[in-house]
């Protein structure tokens, strides 16, 4: 936890010096920049982005056409000329840089407000980002900026939109996120809960009218602070597929819950998809693996397929197994986050980002719980850490190695950007970083080196 609490400390110090200091320019020039950009160069910034800055014909475009937009994006972020181009493994891990965290959530904040989101909501909308690659989701991390820089272009996200509370009671409460960034509403939502929480010892705070959140497990993990349990949930833009249907009905709907005794910490966060979009784009745009597993995904004529390329075109992903009870949370969390908050639900929410023609906004919605154990049982926390101690015997390692739960994957990743000094950033990631330091004149990324050897080899997240 203690990891945590440090990197919480550490990214508040950022959004107050952010706020008190012109890191690169005035407010006056941030405005005429990003005034300049969107005008501008809105052909050569959006070709890049795979997009369009102006409201889209009414004819939409065909699925190809799509599938080249989105191709081209990968394709650039990955600095490849086709998927899979790099041809030597080691050379490969050897273009692997690293990244102070704090000078990643600098950069990555600067290009949000160039793209005229207020400084405190670009801080956030980093933090969100950078909070994922440094807990080792990177499928969820700075990967996502082109399409979250996508929405932002096509007004589908206002930036600097504010949620407001709608209705509230002592334990619980309704929040319009007025189509806000996700993390800006996330973040609203959850401090909420936590006073009320502090309270009367639960808040739960249901959103409509929300975007994309990023890592759900981010916003649970921000109860930890205060002692108390935190738990999110978000519907999504559809992608899943009913067991025995081929059309996408459903988002991935993630859950995740946080919670710590004194030397242990709980932490689990799972999306309903058996492999998520955001991790196929990540792959394919890294020249990793132009497979997926059997079983994982469907093509566009419903078919199962193996090919990644065929699954990013067809966004036909199935659900865990066993498929039907995959299917059967991912239900359960748009009952709870759409049907409840009077937001969007199942297929009603549009594709986002680079794989529509469309700019209605989203329109998602969500739940934040915060929970004060002490309320229930004032030895919680010791309690939590003989549940730890029983599980890890329980579990008894055949490698020699230690018995693994649900925390331990994302504090030993934490731990080792820590140790080698920062983050790790591939070959894919510093293309887009280096394009859009260009674009928005911002001071480019500062790096600290090649990512250390270890015995084990590199230590490439």
């Amino acid at each position: 936890m203690r990891l945590m609490v440090n990197f919480l400390d550490a990214l508040r110090k950022v959004r107050l010096k952010l706020s008190m200091e012109n890191v690169v320019y005035t407010n006056q020039n941030a405005t005429n920049l990003a005034s300049s950009n969107l005008r501008d160069e809105s052909t050569g910034l959006t070709r890049w982005f795979g997009c369009k800055a102006e409201i889209p014909q009414k004819t939409p475009a065909g699925p190809e056409v799509l599938w080249q937009n989105i191709k081209r994006v990968l394709l650039m972020c990955g600095g490849q000329k086709k998927p899979g181009a790099v041809e030597d493994e080691r050379r490969s891990k050897d273009s692997c840089k690293l990244v102070d965290v704090l000078e990643a959530q600098r950069f990555v904040s600067q290009v949000f407000a160039a793209m005229k989101v207020p400084k405190q909501a670009a801080s956030e909308m980093a933090d969100a980002l950078i909070a994922a690659d440094y807990m080792g989701q990177h499928s969820m991390g700075i990967h996502r900026l082109p399409a979250i820089a996508a929405d932002l272009l096509n007004r589908t996200v206002v930036g600097n939109a504010k949620p407001e509370i709608v209705s509230e009671k002592k334990a619980m409460g309704l929040v319009d996120g007025h189509n806000a960034p996700g993390p800006v509403v996330a973040n609203f939502c959850m401090d909420l809960a936590l006073q009320k929480a502090r309270e009367v010892g639960i808040g739960w705070v249901s959103a409509r009218s929300s975007n994309c959140i990023g890592f759900a497990s981010w916003y649970a993990c921000q109860a930890l602070e205060q002692r108390m349990i935190g738990l999110c949930m978000t519907n999504g833009a559809p992608t899943l597929v009913p067991s025995g249907g081929i059309e996408p009905i459903l988002g991935e709907n993630p859950i995740a819950c946080a919670a710590s005794g004194v030397h242990e910490q709980f932490l689990a966060d799972f999306g309903m998809a058996a492999l998520s979009v955001e991790e196929l784009e990540l792959s394919y745009c890294n020249g990793w693996s132009k497979e997926v597993p059997k079983l994982v995904a469907l093509d566009r004529n419903g078919k199962e397929t193996t090919s990644t390329e065929e699954a990013l075109k067809a966004q036909r992903i199935r659900a865990f197994q066993p498929e039907h009870k995959g299917f059967g949370l991912a239900a359960m969390v748009d009952i709870l986050c759409g049907v409840m908050t009077g937001a969007r639900y199942a297929n009603q929410i549009p594709r986002r980002g680079l794989y529509s023609t469309e700019n209605a906004p989203a329109d998602l919605g969500q739940v934040y719980v915060a929970i004060d154990p002490m309320r229930f049982c004032p030895s919680f926390e010791d309690r939590l850490g003989d549940f730890h101690r029983l599980l890890r015997q329980a579990m008894p390692s055949k490698l020699g190695k230690p018995a693994m739960v649900p925390g331990d994957k994302e504090m030993q990743h934490m731990q080792m950007v820590d140790d080698q000094g920062g983050l790790t950033m591939t070959a894919c990631t510093l293309c887009v970083l280096d394009e859009l330091a260009t674009k928005f004149r911002l001071a480019p990324l500062k790096m600290k080196g090649n990512v250390p050897r270890t015995s084990e080899g590199l230590q490439v997240a």
